[in-house]
């Protein structure tokens, strides 16, 4: 499953990630776009309103059902094709870092019509 959300998205997020059951059979990953200024703390907001596990993305982590990863700041997160997640500093796309539209092409590359958007 993948989400992405404008910086004022945390309710929408909240709302989301709260209403998914501890043992959900996927793994979550959401891009936000937040500023560069600042560290995030998205991760550990987000853990405080949901039984998944949270946790900001590692180049390398292993997709894990029950498990919510978020785009570290000014990061694009991408799916590879082994299911493993890479993280790029690559130039911005319409503007931004992360790109939603990098995730979601990068997710609908590996995982065809089961992902869930």
């Amino acid at each position: 499953m993948v989400c992405a959300s404008s910086a004022g998205g945390l309710n929408a997020l909240t709302q989301v990630l709260s209403a998914l059951p501890a043992d959900f059979p996927a793994a979550v990953v959401i891009v936000q776009h937040l500023s560069r200024e600042y560290s995030s703390q998205l991760a550990h907001i987000l853990s405080q309103r949901t039984s998944l596990t949270v946790k900001e993305a590692e180049s390398g982590d292993c997709l894990e059902s029950g498990k919510v990863y978020i785009a570290p700041v000014d990061h694009h997160l991408l799916v590879n094709s082994n299911g493993t997640l890479g993280l790029s500093h690559s130039e911005l796309v319409h503007f931004v870092r992360p790109s939603a539209d990098l995730l979601f092409e990068s997710e609908e590359a590996k995982f065809k019509e089961r992902v869930i958007g």
